[in-house]
């Protein structure tokens, strides 16, 4: 055994040394035989490294929005594709009632705020705002969602019992409009409806690429009497504490039920669910760009795989008098047939590590150009490299048999 090994591990190194001389010898014809390995490899690692890249940002930038947040809207997310079904689009609205037996009927719940969106231009003086979202809710939202104020204070109980006219400014409106000072105890106009300005909301920053800082929020009444009563209506709430924000959706989910009239057999024509939902079907919309990936990949490596066993067939035939010398002073077939599999698997290792470097710099080169954050994972490394090896092992086994079934006189004697 003590001999068996070191000579093993020396025909193996020498066939490495053979491997790479030969693609030294042969570098064009080399490069371009896995050329396809080349393409599937920096397509494989280059699509890992975006998709990651984005699930983490994605991950970072859905925590931003408040890890314990539970939206109650009429469905859940991702339930449909393409145009909404007329069983969805027709269910009941929420009402103002349900937030006050939300807070009053739900012991795990510590805060719930009515939501309603409208979309305008805000205007000062001569200047106007690009499209901007008009939240109107309570002052519970800004617990809700964690923001803070950075000047100025909430509206009042009283304010929003009264519907009164004013509003708190997102930090994108406060740069557009009041460039050089406070925003504080200056009037707004929003489609020409005047808003007095009461408090500035600190910097939420940005998410998937949109500004989570365009928007004013109101109080819901308001909202309601000034851009129409037929806007729709959702509910945000916070559990007590992160803990128990099951026995919050439990809580919830009982109560509009039962407020809703939905029988006990049916299911709930409405849905309730937090941030982990949206991350679960971001999940599923990215695995179809993995299945996508995946299929560009394959093809790219047959194709490569296809030019290897053809190469290795050519290389056979240049070196069949080399072949036929070899066996005459001693050499065995499986020594044969480990050279030339060990030639295949260098060729297509090399080509796999071409890719990865590749795809790794494409990576990086549209996270500087694009600003989409890339993560090359280890995982995808060492896959890209041992695929790319077993390609070479795969594709070149048959020209490999059949160099070392060769006759060594017919090869001796081949021109």
């Amino acid at each position: 055994m003590g001999v068996t090994m070191p000579l093993k591990t020396g025909l193996f190194r020498e066939s490495v040394g053979m491997a790479l001389s030969s693609l030294r010898v042969h570098k064009l014809r080399a490069i371009l035989t896995v050329l396809g390995i080349i393409i599937g490899i920096t397509s494989l690692v280059g699509m890992v490294s975006l998709v990651q890249g984005l699930n983490r940002s994605m991950a970072k930038q859905i925590r931003s929005l408040g890890t314990s947040t539970i939206y109650i809207r009429k469905h859940e997310p991702g339930v449909f594709m393409g145009e909404m079904p007329e069983s969805l689009r027709h269910r009941k609205d929420f009402k103002v009632e349900d937030v006050i037996a939300i807070e009053d009927l739900c012991p795990s719940v510590k805060a719930a705020a009515p939501v309603s969106y409208y979309m305008a231009k805000v205007k000062y003086r001569n200047t106007e705002t690009k499209l901007t979202e008009i939240d109107g809710s309570n002052a519970e939202y800004l617990e809700i969602h964690q923001l803070g104020v950075s000047s100025g204070r909430s509206f009042t109980k009283e304010e929003e019992l009264h519907k009164a006219d004013v509003c708190l400014l997102g930090q994108d409106l406060l740069e557009t409009l009041f460039p050089s000072g406070t925003a504080l105890e200056h009037w707004i106009s929003i489609e020409g409806k005047r808003f007095l300005v009461v408090g500035e909301i600190e910097k939420r920053g940005n998410f998937l690429g949109q500004s989570l800082d365009n928007f004013v929020l109101i109080p819901h009444a308001t909202l309601k009497k000034r851009f129409g009563s037929e806007i729709e209506t959702y509910i945000d709430a916070a559990p007590l504490s992160i803990d128990v924000t099951d026995e919050a959706i439990d809580e919830i989910t009982d109560l509009l039920r039962r407020r809703r009239g939905v029988s006990p057999n049916a299911p709930s024509d409405f849905g309730v669910f937090t941030e982990d939902a949206l991350m679960d079907l971001y999940h599923k919309i990215t695995g179809a760009f993995y299945i996508v990936m995946i299929a560009i990949s394959s093809i790219a490596l047959l194709v490569g795989g296809v030019g290897v066993t053809n190469i290795m067939f050519v290389s056979v035939t240049e070196r069949t008098r080399e072949i036929g010398l070899r066996m005459a002073v001693g050499a065995r077939r499986a020594d044969v047939l480990a050279q030339f599999l060990t030639e295949a698997v260098v060729l297509t290792a090399a080509g796999g590590a071409i890719g990865i470097g590749v795809g790794v710099g494409v990576g990086w080169l549209v996270e500087k150009a694009t600003h989409i954050p890339s993560a090359a994972p280890v995982w995808s490394l060492v896959l890209g490299f041992a695929f790319s090896s077993a390609l070479g092992l795969f594709f070149g086994i048959y020209p490999a048999v059949k160099a070392s079934r060769l006759d060594p006189v017919a090869a001796l004697r081949y021109e």
